[in-house]
């Protein structure tokens, strides 16, 4: 009896273990692509030309926990992963009417070539134009999101690498930085307001305060805690040596739990037409707390 209750404890482990073994596949539609696990998404990118924004939401952990937020209710506009900027020559294209759902100044999907591969990575290229409506854009963009596949350790990296073309003269700007607000535009995760109490911020400076951080320059910011699943996980931005004003100051805040790499945090930035921004940026999805010497690591070989 005793050989016949191991046995079955053994069968039992080995078939929770084929369970939990990753069975990948692709979700598909002229708007989005996902991958998903055990039918679960892991991330999904939207470009739908009738959204506002382009955006990546959710990003998960590889059971399906998800660690962004969509549209929430304090802040409509924020998507999950996306860009936005915040004012271009003094027209606003970050927040959005309540009755409208749309901004004043437009961040228009002109182009998307999606590609899922077999080992279930994928490359994601957008054509972007920014314009206020009725008027000829003021600048393009082209974004290449390449995820990678998923590692065996239940990671994955987003490189997300923007290419801006001005096509007539510009200002970039914001609002001007406080100690709390202001100063964000660009790039920016957004998180459940859920994770405030549990979550915590690591820094490439070594800080773990979102008070203290802000309007801190840094080549990488973390934020990371307990899952919905319980597991801990979280979400690393870095920021790549090559961009305009590295290392950027970034903008961060714990009370509904966001941070950005703000390219214009400090100052405005004036562009003629022909100039080129290009900026590149590592997005790390992880299981576990944040580790300094782990992201320290992934942002020298990014770097590369």
């Amino acid at each position: 009896m005793k050989k016949l209750a191991l046995c079955l404890a053994v069968l039992g482990v080995c078939a929770v273990a084929r369970a939990a073994a990753p069975e990948f596949s692709w979700q598909q539609s002229a708007t989005n692509l996902a991958l998903l696990n055990h039918g679960k998404t892991v991330w999904q990118a939207v470009f739908d030309p009738a959204q506002p924004k382009a955006y990546v939401h959710p990003l998960a952990t590889l059971n399906g926990a998800e660690l962004t937020v969509l549209s929430p209710a304090d802040h409509l506009w924020h998507r999950g992963l996306w860009w936005s900027w915040k004012y271009i020559n003094h027209v606003n294209y970050w927040e959005e009417d309540k009755k409208t759902g749309l901004s004043a100044g437009r961040t228009e999907i002109t182009g998307v070539r999606p590609a899922a591969a077999k080992d279930f990575s994928a490359r994601v290229e957008l054509d972007l134009a920014y314009r206020v409506p009725g008027q000829p854009p003021v600048m393009n963009e082209r974004r290449v999101l390449q995820f990678s596949a998923p590692a065996a350790d239940g990671s994955y990296n987003l490189d997300w690498t923007a290419t801006f073309k001005v096509l007539q003269p510009v200002v970039l700007e914001r609002t001007p930085p406080t100690k709390t607000s202001g100063g964000y535009a660009g790039l920016s995760l957004r998180f459940p307001r859920a994770f405030v109490p549990t979550w915590k911020f690591l820094t490439s400076d070594g800080k773990s305060v979102a008070a203290e951080a802000n309007g801190g320059k840094m080549q990488w910011v973390d934020f990371s805690g307990p899952a919905p699943d319980g597991a801990p996980a979280g979400i690393a931005i870095l920021d790549h040596p090559s961009n305009l004003r590295h290392p950027n100051n970034w903008y961060l805040n714990q009370s509904h739990p966001f941070f950005s790499p703000a390219l214009v945090y400090s100052a405005p930035l004036d562009c003629k037409a022909g100039d080129e921004i290009k900026l590149r940026y590592r997005i790390v999805v992880h299981p576990g707390a944040g580790e300094a010497a782990k992201l320290s690591s992934a942002f020298a070989e990014f770097s590369k």
